[in-house]
């Protein structure tokens, strides 16, 4: 009877106990769906027993930020293009797009006018001191669309190029430093949005290559586009590369044909070697070559006007050579701008006195016509390779629109350098202020950083 009794008390506690939890539940776990089409975000999640608002239960969302576009209000953008080939770029920008995680996606866009195209620079990138998203932020899948995506606007020669520097080069230089060298640290920015507008573009940002892939209705444009190399030739991972050939063999065959006179009139007698309208030195640094910037104390040297024939066939081969970096149909139209202007192109070089242009000798030249600026050095190695590059194989290089030209095809940015001048750019100290990876303004590198000088127009310095 005793035993009875234990057994229908131990039944009423369990029963009891379990009474008092029947207001507990199992939690769900809920999505956030910030543009409200009913699709949830992957990458934004909350456990909760009740659905929270804005939440819902499925994840399928990529695209979870809705249009870009939608809070810019820029002015001054095109409607869509119906050219075949930019169609063929803006459906790789938006299946790109849509492929990101919403996290992704919003890191690596903002406005056409944003000063972000303007905060690039060259020294090595690493995870923190880059606006946008990384190569190594991406799936394998993301990343080989992104780089199809690129060949759209290059020419296999120019794409080549890229993939030297990047993955080539860049690994050859991991395998010294790895903390500061990677292929992964390659960042991208997006302006714009592709699927609302005809006027976007996005960049691409890192030690050696920087590139602003631009679209504006029917144009399209790369420049202003920073190309280097250390080394600039070399054996990476199996694969021979020489970054520079063409831009080196071409000028030095230009040299080997010309008359003594135009020797003289092309080599300067100043023995500093460096890019004069070069990519920015440092971390937050913006491009002070934007805009209006005044080129027009570079007129001087060999005058194209005055070139022998010979020497202004080679000379419009060379200037070629970083024309078509871009696709051929959009070259062909940036070529018809540079031709109509060729007597007003200016050839220059820079280079020891008693030595002569050579694949291994150091040299600068530059070429300056309204509408192209092509410039390349041989820059002394130190650091980590000074033991193991000659100095000749550190190349740097740069090409530019002068000026934005008043014709449909725009000068460097494109029309997008117009948008923010007019707009008003945010300052730097907004960028800094927002920007938690500018908030260590140092970095210690391992070549040297040569002293600022000014030639007229401030004072800027160049760099490794």
């Amino acid at each position: 009877m005793k035993k009875f009794f234990f057994f229908i008390l131990v039944l009423s506690i369990t029963l009891t106990s379990s009474c008092k939890n029947d207001d507990s539940c199992t939690e769900t776990t809920w999505y956030e769906d910030a543009d409200g089409d009913g699709l949830g975000n992957p990458d934004v999640s909350e456990s909760a027993c009740e659905q929270p608002s804005g939440y819902v239960a499925d994840n399928t969302d990529t695209d979870d930020t809705g249009s870009v576009s939608s809070a810019c209000n820029t002015t001054g953008e095109e409607s869509q293009s119906t050219n075949t080939e930019v169609e063929a770029m803006r459906q790789a920008m938006v299946n790109f797009r849509s492929s990101l995680s919403s996290t992704l996606l919003s890191q690596a866009s903002v406005c056409l006018d944003d000063e972000r195209f303007y905060i690039w620079h060259n020294t090595p990138a690493n995870n923190d001191n880059r606006d946008g998203i990384t190569y190594g932020d991406l799936t394998a899948d993301q990343l080989i669309a992104f780089k199809e995506m690129m060949q759209l606007f290059l020419s296999a020669d120019g794409y080549q190029k890229i993939y030297e520097i990047t993955e080539l080069s860049e690994g050859w230089l991991n395998n010294v430093m790895s903390s500061v060298w990677n292929p992964e640290f390659y960042s991208i920015d997006m302006f714009g949005n592709p699927e609302t507008s005809g006027s976007w573009g996005f960049q691409l940002d890192g030690h050696h290559c920087v590139v602003n892939f631009l679209v504006h209705g029917d144009n399209v444009s790369i420049v202003p586009a920073f190309l280097g190399g250390e080394p600039a030739a070399d054996t990476w991972n199996g694969e021979t590369f020489d970054i520079f050939a063409d831009e080196k063999g071409l000028a030095i065959d230009l040299y080997d044909n010309m008359t003594a006179a135009e020797i003289t009139a092309s080599v300067t007698n100043s023995g500093t070697r460096s890019l004069e309208v070069g990519p920015p030195d440092m971390n937050g640094d913006t491009d002070d070559y934007r805009g209006d910037y005044d080129y027009s104390e570079f007129a001087t040297g060999l005058k194209y006007s005055d070139m022998s024939a010979t020497s202004q066939a080679k000379a419009e081969t060379l200037m070629k050579e970083y024309v078509y970096n871009l696709s051929t149909t959009f070259a062909d139209e940036w070529w018809i701008d540079i031709e109509a202007n060729m007597d007003d192109t200016y050839f220059v070089w820079v280079f020891e006195s008693g030595v002569t242009p050579s694949t291994t000798s150091e040299f600068y030249y530059r070429i300056f016509n309204p509408y192209l600026w092509a410039e390349f050095n041989t820059e002394e190695v130190t650091g980590a390779n000074a033991n193991t590059i000659e100095d000749y194989n550190h190349v740097h290089s740069i090409t530019r629109i002068p000026n934005n030209p008043t014709t449909d095809n725009e000068g460097d940015y494109g029309v997008f350098a117009l948008m923010i001048n007019q707009n008003g750019p945010k300052t730097l100290f907004e960028h800094y202020a927002m920007a938690d990876h500018h908030k260590t303004s140092e970095m210690n590198f391992d070549y040297k950083v040569n002293m600022p000088h000014s030639h007229g127009h401030g004072t800027h310095s160049h760099t490794h």
